[in-house]
């Protein structure tokens, strides 16, 4: 009995020692296996495995350049085997390990990508942000959502920190454990002074906004400007920055880098704005209440762009708060406002509806330019809604019409129409997909008042599009994103008719065009200090006209048509240098055509019946060179900027001198065209955060044109080049509900041409011409000052009504600027040029509000 228990015994321990010398043996012949107990600091990755070989007695064999600047996860490990703590001490930097001879090898290995994606929001109405900035701490890497509030990360599987920011809101930090594939959709809270903000780090890897070269403008900065009788104004915003040319009071046209007012391509949700003005430009068709957010494109135009020279203006409408019901409205002297928003479905669908009016001839404002009886209306609506994780709908539409009278009780009303169906797409985490279909309606009538019926006669011009468009977004990696897409626009123009039957012989005959693009863009990053954006856009353009009275060889007249072709390559390019996080030299260059132009008189006079015609095999496709040269620095809360541009425009149209526009068949005829050659330098200091921000800006430019049969072939000074420019806006913030703004400008008077002589022919002073554009106005200059009180009363219960009380004066120190010159025909008065003057010293009050 007592054999068999020693028998059982010694089999239990030679059984116990066979499997602990083969335990043994494998630990000897596979390392990993090893078990270990050891504390692990976050520290650098050569650190920690210097100090792995050390407490293990095992070689450890690397090259110190992939583990430079990576790091390694901390830990405390019990009898954990080595393989356990390598893969954690791994995880996240793209290394893997394995035993190979006598060493254990750390070497790069096949990691697995994961990708975060999804849109970044505002928490309190749900409304998408653009151009809002997502950083992945660790890697030092990130990306700006796009213009539907879309990002897209993808970066090895690891634990990271997350940082979400945009400008005036807080920065928000997650923490990320990717393992697979995640969608993350962010709501970031607005601002409030009293939190501090989050600092993060700044790299060449994360686009940093005030250092890109497109300017975004939120509804909040763009009310941080005083305005023209309170009315905020989307391109009188844009006309107070730098290098941007208003020519007079009361105008909204943009005049870019020596380019034309017609040369910038301005969009309200994709669709294309041919007039974005009301009452002559005295105010814009954007609605401020129905405005989420402007990006302006002048250096560096993507190739997902196209159709104009000298700027992109994307106007983007609200979406409406996806959250809660809400009303506001407003009025000023200028117009009342009054709008709608709420949620469709919680979180899942919302809608906008905003209507404008203007109160001119409520109370009665005396303008040159018009009857004060004249009125303009406007109305904004979209709607938008979640159809699942992958797909939204959006839908949205505008309608706007001026109605004016002149003193001798002609009218002229225009408007604008559009309508855009929007479906976001995400085709998987990585690529998004946008398809648009849109349709814009440009039309102006002419009512030419007379004393009888039958004398009363109609000039009306139109411009009709129908777009479809399909864009594609790869964000391959967090320095590799490509775009890639198509755009066919249907156009129809109407240059100039009457409706009626004695007058069709001067009616201008009509166009439809076909103008399409295929586009590839891509942003790199080549190293740590060089970044590259490029494109290629292959735009092509169909053009089919109307001829008139042409003949048969038996001579019946019959129906004819002339057809144009173009196809043309735009490439482009921009390279950024960045010696620090906080600086950027940048070299851009564009190759644009415009295949669609403007006919208008040289004088620039105050008019809306200016008629757009499309590129022919007389009038050839408009063509810019562009290249630009710029450095900024932003320490801490300010921006120096200094920029640098020289631009050659070639096939520019000048209508001659004395050509009609209005019952004037032949006035294609009558363009001709030439070259632009525009230069200019723009110097630039911002003061971005604190109390008091602002901007003080100069620029000098110069833009000559040299048109055949104009000005006798010679070369002259374009009517918009306004050499000396100097701007200051500001903005302070005294408390959360006072704040004042300012805007000063000074500039050189715009170029004219003025008479040298008269003569008499039957009773009238006929004007004798030399020289095109050898005079100029006198320097321009003003300043205007507001000042905001906001405050809140309680409605009920959570229901609070938002107050704001605007008080401003217009033209301070009363500057009398001329609007334009009136030559006096009469040969019974003295032969004198009149001036008429634009808006003095001029006070008003606002009061708009939010419930």
């Amino acid at each position: 009995m007592f054999y068999r228990i020693i028998k059982r015994v010694g089999f239990l321990i030679t059984l116990l020692l066979f499997f602990c010398i083969t335990n043994l043996y494998a630990q000897v012949k596979d390392p990993l296996k090893h078990k270990v107990t050891i504390q692990i600091a976050s520290d650098s990755l050569i650190r920690t495995i210097f100090n792995l070989g050390q407490h293990t007695g095992f070689n450890f064999a690397f090259d110190p350049d992939e583990l430079r600047n990576k790091k390694s996860a901390s830990g405390y490990f019990v009898q954990t085997p080595l393989e356990t703590i390598l893969t954690k001490v791994l995880f996240g930097t793209g290394l893997g390990f394995s035993f190979v001879g006598n060493d254990i090898v750390i070497a790069p290995n096949r990691v697995q990508q994961r990708t975060i994606s999804g849109r970044i929001r505002d928490r309190e109405n749900g409304e998408e942000l653009i151009g809002a900035t997502v950083q992945i701490q660790e890697l030092r890497a990130g990306v700006a959502t796009n213009q539907y509030g879309f990002y897209s990360l993808s970066v090895p599987e690891g634990d990271y920190n997350m940082f979400i920011s945009y400008a005036g809101y807080q920065t928000q930090q997650l923490k990320l454990r990717l393992i697979d594939d995640v969608l993350k959709d962010v709501e970031l809270h607005p601002q409030d002074n009293k939190l501090e903000e989050v600092v993060i780090s700044k790299s060449t890897k994360t686009p940093n906004p005030i250092l890109m070269n497109e300017q975004n403008f939120s509804i909040k900065q763009l009310r941080r400007a005083p305005y023209y009788l309170g009315e905020t104004d989307v391109l009188k915003r844009l006309q107070m920055q730098n290098g941007i040319k208003a020519i007079t009071e009361g105008s909204s046209g943009l005049f870019i880098r020596g380019g034309n007012a017609d040369q910038n391509l301005i969009l309200l949700d994709e669709a294309i704005i041919y007039n974005p003005s009301h009452l002559y430009g005295l105010v814009s068709v954007f609605n401020s209440d129905a405005v989420n957010n402007v990006q302006l494109y002048r250096d560096y135009m993507p190739a997902n762009y196209g159709g104009r020279l000298s700027s992109v203006i994307v106007n983007r409408m609200t979406e409406g708060n996806s959250k809660e019901y809400h009303v506001s409205g407003g009025i000023n002297l200028m117009s009342a406002r009054i709008s709608a928003e709420g949620p469709l479905v919680k979180d899942k669908g919302s809608f906008l509806v905003a209507y404008r009016r203007s109160l001119l001839d409520v109370f009665q404002n005396k303008f040159k330019l018009f009857n004060p009886r004249s009125v303009y209306s406007d109305l904004n609506a979209k709607a938008n809604y979640k159809i699942d994780i992958n797909n939204s709908l959006f839908y949205s539409v505008y309608y706007g019409k001026d109605h004016l009278l002149s003193e001798e009780s002609f009218s002229n009303d225009w408007g604008n129409v559009t309508s855009t169906l929007r479906w976001n797409h995400l085709v998987n985490s990585s690529i998004f997909l946008n398809v648009s279909a849109i349709y814009s309606n440009y039309s102006n009538l002419l009512d030419l008042n007379a004393d009888t019926l039958s004398q009363k006669s109609q000039w009306s011009t139109a411009v009709k599009d129908l777009t479809v468009k399909a864009d594609y977004t790869y964000y391959r990696t967090p320095t590799n994103q490509i775009k890639f897409g198509a755009a066919v626009i249907y156009h129809r123009f109407m240059p100039g008719e009457s409706y009626r039957l004695q007058e069709l012989e001067y009616n201008i005959p009509r166009d439809k065009s076909v103008e399409s693009a295929l586009y590839f863009t891509q942003q790199l990053n080549l190293s740590s200090v060089f970044e590259l954006n490029y494109g290629l856009r292959l735009g092509g353009f169909y053009n089919l006209q109307e001829r008139r009275n042409v003949y048969d060889n038996e001579g019946n007249l019959i129906k004819a048509e002339e057809t144009s072709v173009f196809v043309n390559p735009e490439p482009r390019f921009n390279i950024s240098y960045l010696p620090a996080d906080n600086q950027r030299i940048f070299l851009s260059y564009n190759l644009n055509y415009q295949y669609l132009q403007l006919v208008q008189n040289s004088t620039l006079a105050f008019s809306s019946l200016e008629p757009w015609v499309p590129a022919s095999k007389k009038n050839k496709p408009q063509r810019s060179n562009h290249l630009s040269l710029g450095y900024r620095f932003a320490p801490r809360e300010y921006i120096f900027s200094a920029s640098g541009y020289i631009k050659r425009l070639e096939n520019q149209p000048e209508l001659l001198g004395h050509a009609q526009i209005i019952r004037n068949p032949i006035v294609k005829s009558q363009i001709r065209s030439g070259s632009s050659d525009a230069y200019g330098l723009e110097f630039e200091i911002n003061k971005t955060e604190g109390k008091l921000s602002g901007t003080l800006a100069y620029s000098y430019s110069r833009v000559y044109r040299k048109i055949q049969d104009i000005n006798f072939g010679n070369r002259f000074v374009a009517s918009y080049d306004i050499p000396h420019e100097l701007k200051l806006t500001a903005d302070y913030q005294l408390n959360e509900k006072l704040s004042f703004q300012s805007f000063f400008i000074y500039s050189t008077g715009r170029p004219l041409t003025l008479p040298v002589g008269y003569y008499q022919h039957d009773g009238l002073k006929v004007p004798i011409f030399e020289g095109r554009n050898t005079s100029r106005f006198p320097d321009f200059s003003r300043v205007d000052v507001s000042a905001k009180y906001k405050f809140q009363t309680r409605v009920s219960g959570k229901r609070s009504l938002e107050h704001t009380v605007s008080v401003g004066i217009y033209n301070v120190y009363n500057q009398k600027n001329p609007l334009y010159y009136h030559l006096n025909s009469s040969s019974f008065e003295q032969s004198k040029t009149a001036i008429e003057y634009g808006f003095g010293f001029y006070p008003w009050i606002a009061y708009s509000f939010k419930i």
